[in-house]
Parts: structure tokens; C-alpha cells; sequence
């Protein structure tokens, strides 16, 4: 499967501020049938923000993800959740993003 690279010009405001790609993960057809990117950037001041692209074909949307503060394996499993099931985020992004498995991401998603 080819990646598919992020656009030039979208590449270049998302990262304008000096931030840096952490992670990048490319999906053909999301839950909606868009191409999407999510990506993991990290600030010079050394904090993370997610933004996620998406190509509906007609338009390409950018938004940046909140990702709510938590303090402890309850509160993360439910960010997960809300990250998942709200704002699209696949469970291989939420596992880079989390740093643990995918399948543990599944079992997060899938309330097992």
C-alpha cells in the first residue's frame, strides 16, 4: 500500500511555529470515507498537539485535537474512548499517541 504524503502547503502551516512531526499516520477511507492524517507534533517548548487533516475531495480540513489531562488509567482509558469515538482518531494513532498497544487500544474501544 502506498502512503500517501501530506501536502505541501498544509505541511508547511501546520508545522509554521516551529514544531515538528512526531508521528504521522495516513488513512485511505476513514469511518467516512475520507483520506485523513493524523498526526503527533511536538513544540520547541517540548508539549504535543494532535491535529488531524482530512481530504473530503472536495475540501481538506484541518483541526487540532484536544487531548483532555488525565490522572490515572480510568481517566486515560476514557480519553481514549472520547478520542476514538468522538473525534475519529484510529485506535494505531491513539496507540502511538498513548504509547501502548493497539490491541489494548481495542479492548480500550471495545469495553472488554
Amino acid at each position: 500500500m502506498q502512503i500517501e504524503k501530506l501536502p505541501d502547503n498544509i505541511l508547511k502551516e501546520i508545522t509554521a511555529d516551529g514544531s515538528e512531526i512526531e508521528f504521522c499516520f495516513y488513512t485511505p477511507r476513514n469511518k467516512t470515507g475520507a483520506r485523513s492524517w493524523e498526526i503527533k507534533l511536538q513544540n520547541g517548548d517540548g508539549t504535543r498537539k494532535v491535529i488531524a487533516v482530512r481530504d473530503y475531495g472536495i475540501n481538506i480540513t484541518k483541526e487540532v485535537v484536544e487531548v483532555h489531562p488525565f490522572k490515572n488509567r480510568e481517566g486515560r482509558n476514557e480519553e481514549i474512548l472520547r478520542l476514538y469515538k468522538d473525534e475519529g482518531l484510529s485506535q494505531l494513532f491513539l496507540a502511538n499517541l498513548f504509547n501502548i498497544s493497539q490491541p489494548s487500544v481495542s479492548l480500550i474501544v471495545n469495553r472488554k
